[in-house]
């Protein structure tokens, strides 16, 4: 198994013109809460985690405009604090139309994931094709483990109908004990994400468990900077936009994917990336 792309992480570059007048023009704008101080809610889970260099990033590159801290969370509680009323963001947060309700999201995503898979013994999935249906299983009365702090999209009904077989999980570190769930044989499958599986087995574990992609879920979704719903951020989500239409971040995030994924699964994610996004040129 190849291990999956979490997250792309911004470094600081030069930016064209145009960013940079435009940018200029937004810190003129006048903010009543401009003394107002925003907090950077971090979604690493260790020292090791991928997500630690996005966190410095954001935080630099926030700095500059607003007097950011950093804070971390868990992913049950980083939802709920950007549905709440402080001034908090995120980034890498999937978009759903329950959340755009309460959180602010920008018009550009900060990064692209490979699908959730279910997980389970090899034996457990042998009859199975590569692409099953989520309710075809539970069907069979399988149990399943998810992370209760995220959104499964789609999924949500079918796991709401077959609630009695759902364990939802929710932890400091739900990303290992989902796996150690499975692996331990507390629960028949997992919904979760590669990187996941393979950072929390042993070798020799994994040599037991299998995959199967998930027919509810398209092949790719976006993650968005997000924050929550106050005046300062409002601020934060217009400068993020200007920043990830500029060319540098759209060749940074192609190579952070080239360098995480295969040629091809690099280039699919891409093409659907594009396809969806317009960015500015260097000579616009």
């Amino acid at each position: 198994m190849t291990k999956i792309f979490r997250t792309f992480t911004l470094s600081f570059m030069p930016v064209f013109t145009k960013f940079l007048i435009i940018l200029h023009v937004l810190l003129l704008l006048p903010l009543s809460h401009a003394n107002e101080p925003l907090t950077l809610l971090s979604r690493a889970n260790a020292s090791t985690d991928g997500f630690l260099n996005s966190d410095k990033t954001f935080e630099s590159l926030l700095n500059h405009t607003i007097d950011t801290k950093l804070q971390w969370t868990n992913q049950a509680r980083l939802i709920k604090r950007l549905m709440g009323t402080e001034a908090v963001c995120s980034y890498d947060i999937i978009k759903t139309p329950e959340r755009e309700k309460h959180i602010l999201f920008s018009d550009i995503p900060t990064t692209i994931y490979e699908q959730r898979k279910i997980y389970a013994f090899k034996r457990t999935l042998q009859s199975f094709p590569e692409r099953v249906h989520v309710a075809q299983l539970l069907e069979k009365d399988f149990t399943l483990a998810v992370d209760s702090g995220t959104s499964y999209q789609k999924l949500e009904p079918i796991l709401t109908k077959y609630k009695d077989q759902i364990a939802a999980i929710s932890s400091e570190d739900t990303s290992s004990q989902l796996p150690q769930l499975l692996i331990h044989n507390r629960i028949d499958m997992i919904v979760d994400y590669e990187v996941n599986v393979l950072d929390a087995l042993t070798s020799e574990q994994l040599k037991q468990i299998d995959s199967r992609e998930i027919a509810e879920f398209p092949e790719f979704v976006n993650g968005y900077f997000a924050c929550s719903k106050t005046e300062l951020s409002e601020k934060v989500i217009k400068t993020i936009n200007i920043l990830m239409i500029t060319p540098e971040i759209y060749d940074r995030l192609q190579k952070s994917l080239q360098q995480a994924y295969s040629a091809d699964t690099s280039s699919a994610m891409m093409l659907a990336y594009s396809q969806e996004h317009v960015y500015l040129t260097a000579d616009e």
